[in-house]
């Protein structure tokens, strides 16, 4: 086998399709290159370097380990940048969701579903005020419709009546 030229085996190995060469740390490259190595498009490419993403020289071309450390540290900002972005949008979801359920509560107290703690600590206070001077009544009553029942009777009713109340005064 003949001796074939490292430039003309390159060159072969273009049209063909053969592997790709493997840069060398100083290689310089065009948009559609460095595009292939980052798996991006050319316009991609050429529109981070217009943003000054990617270092490119004045010959638009791109030094390619500088320009593939360039979009390694703009790709990890940019995560970063999502990983703020998602706890700020869980915090606004929190805020949302605790909005919503302001809402809700005003809603059922408007239809009247919901009764504030005080309004039913003053009506239940009223409800046993009225039995309690009920129960204190009941020997006054007995005595008007049992008229055989002595002072005595009713005194001990009343100690009674007020032993139970007392009692249940007692219980928390």
């Amino acid at each position: 086998m003949q001796h074939i030229p490292q430039s003309e085996l390159a060159e072969i190995d273009a049209l063909v399709g053969g592997p790709d060469p493997v840069p060398v740390p100083g290689d310089l490259v065009n948009a559609a290159g460095l595009a292939d190595w980052l798996g991006l498009t050319p316009n991609r490419v050429s529109a981070l370097a217009r943003e000054g993403v990617i270092p490119r020289s004045a010959d638009k071309l791109f030094a390619l380990k500088a320009a593939v450390r360039a979009y390694a540290d703009h790709a990890r900002a940019g995560a970063q940048g999502r990983r703020v972005d998602s706890e700020l949008a869980a915090e606004k979801l929190r805020a949302a969701k605790a909005t919503a359920e302001k809402l809700e509560l005003q809603n059922a107290k408007v239809r009247g579903e919901i009764i504030a703690a005080a309004d039913v600590e003053r009506e239940w206070a009223d409800v046993l005020r009225g039995l309690r001077a009920a129960f204190l009544a009941l020997p006054s009553r007995a005595a008007a419709k049992l008229g055989h029942l002595t002072p005595h009777d009713l005194a001990a009713l009343d100690a009674e009546v007020r032993d139970v109340l007392l009692e249940i005064a007692a219980d928390d």
